[in-house]
């Protein structure tokens, strides 16, 4: 009879706190994002006005056991868009996950989703001089853009 007390009271202890926990108002059955971090979707997102390479960029989301950003919807990639320009008042160009390194158009998400959702400017990817495999955004009216992974630029990471 005490070990199913205990069990009782630790499981009302553990509803108490998840009932106490800030949830995002999207979804009620989302954790709460760290501070300073935006939630979408039970998924929570930054914007880093930091420049970087690519692969910088990528290990310092890894740091936050995040990746760089992958898109997946049409209301996901205004969100960022809309977060970008909330703390730069502007729309620079920044990086997000998207590459084909491995295998060149063959463009894949650098946290393993399928890449459902892509948003290109007209004649892109183009691969410019063989030396284009990473993904910007906010390229030519808004859109996506292949650009030089060693080129420095801000980031969105997501976890």
């Amino acid at each position: 009879m005490a070990v199913w007390t205990v069990y009782l009271s630790l499981g009302l202890l553990v509803a108490l706190n998840a009932s106490v926990e800030t949830r995002p108002a999207e979804n009620k059955e989302c954790g709460a994002c760290r501070e300073g971090w935006s939630a979408f979707e039970c998924r929570c997102f930054k914007f880093f006005n930091i420049p970087q390479t690519w692969s910088r960029a990528e290990k310092f989301c890894l740091y936050y056991k995040g990746n760089l950003a992958s898109v997946h919807s049409h209301d996901e990639y205004m969100f960022i868009q809309r977060m970008i320009r909330q703390t730069t008042h502007a729309t620079p160009f920044t990086w997000i996950g998207g590459h084909d390194a491995p295998e060149e158009g063959h463009w894949l998400w650098s946290d393993g989703k399928k890449m459902n959702y892509q948003i290109w400017s007209p004649g892109n990817p183009s691969n410019y001089l063989g030396k284009e495999h990473c993904l910007e955004i906010n390229y030519d009216n808004g859109n996506w853009n292949d650009d030089n992974c060693s080129v420095q630029k801000p980031f969105v990471c997501v976890y």
